[in-house]
């Protein structure tokens, strides 16, 4: 294991969280995680900077910010905003 992902490993451990939810709030996939770990890949610049990013958070605000963000037991997730522009959602309307 590199040190990045030594010191990645470190640093989730010191706030109470695990790196692969980690990497699954900065977008990635959680088997992602194992890969870099196990040495099988190398993080990109772009995903590690991603996963750096939302430890960095963590650290700062708490690892209960991390978890306020988890749905209530039993409950749903958030419904996620629509990705596509509005003039794409709406040209529907256009050629009605």
């Amino acid at each position: 294991m590199s040190n990045l992902i030594q010191t990645f490993s470190a640093r989730c451990d010191a706030v109470g969280v695990k790196p692969v939810e980690v990497l699954r709030r900065a977008g990635l996939h959680g088997s992602v995680w194992w890969r870099w770990r196990s040495g099988a890949v190398s993080p990109t610049l772009r995903s590690f900077e991603a996963a750096e990013r939302v430890l960095g958070e963590i650290e700062a605000h708490g690892a209960e910010k991390l978890r306020s963000d988890e749905p209530p037991e039993g409950g749903e997730a958030p419904a996620s905003p629509d990705p596509a522009p509005a003039i794409i959602r709406n040209s529907e309307e256009v050629f009605r």
